[in-house]
């Protein structure tokens, strides 16, 4: 397991609430954390194996170029890039500083925060798993039958179950 980071990665965006925040615009410093293992990168020396951080820069730059009100919308938009495009991480952590608000008095920054463990019990087998969103898990395999996925929600109490359990179902 490793962390790959980019920290203080700067952003000139306009975002906000106000008129004049859009409008103006402002300094924001963005810091990603990924936690993933990187076996296969280090016996193969071949970034397709890892996290390959200038793609993260760019989901990131995608998502301070499009303005919002809410920073909380921005990092938002930022994890969901980087799990969709790095499927095998097992936490991320997101923060952006909004520096300088504009808030009547000197205020450094604000900031937004989120912390991601993707890692959880199948309630099944008891293994961990790497889970990213609270979507239907059964949408992984889309030939499980509806009588299958019925019976499993109620006896797992509608957890997700690990891709193993559920191709032991699906066939």
């Amino acid at each position: 397991m490793a962390t790959i980071a980019l920290e203080g990665m700067r952003f000139y965006a306009f975002h906000g609430v106000y008129d004049a925040e859009r409008i103006l615009g402002g300094t924001y410093i963005v810091d990603v954390h990924i936690q993933t293992g990187v076996g296969k990168a280090v016996e193969t020396d071949d970034l397709a194996h890892t996290i390959n951080y200038e793609t993260v820069y760019q989901i990131c730059r995608m998502e301070m170029d499009k303005p919002r009100q809410l920073i909380e919308r921005v990092l938002s938009g930022i994890a969901e890039g980087i799990k969709h495009q790095f499927p095998n991480m097992d936490g991320l952590n997101i923060r952006i500083r909004k520096m300088n608000p504009p808030l009547g008095g000197r205020v450094e920054y604000a900031m937004v925060e989120s912390n991601q463990d993707f890692k959880t019990d199948c309630p099944r087998c008891k293994k961990k798993f790497n889970r990213y969103n609270d979507v239907d898990c059964f949408e992984r395999f889309p030939n499980l039958h509806p009588a299958t996925r019925e019976m499993l929600n109620k006896q797992y109490d509608n957890k997700c179950l690990c891709d193993n359990c559920l191709k032991f179902y699906a066939g």
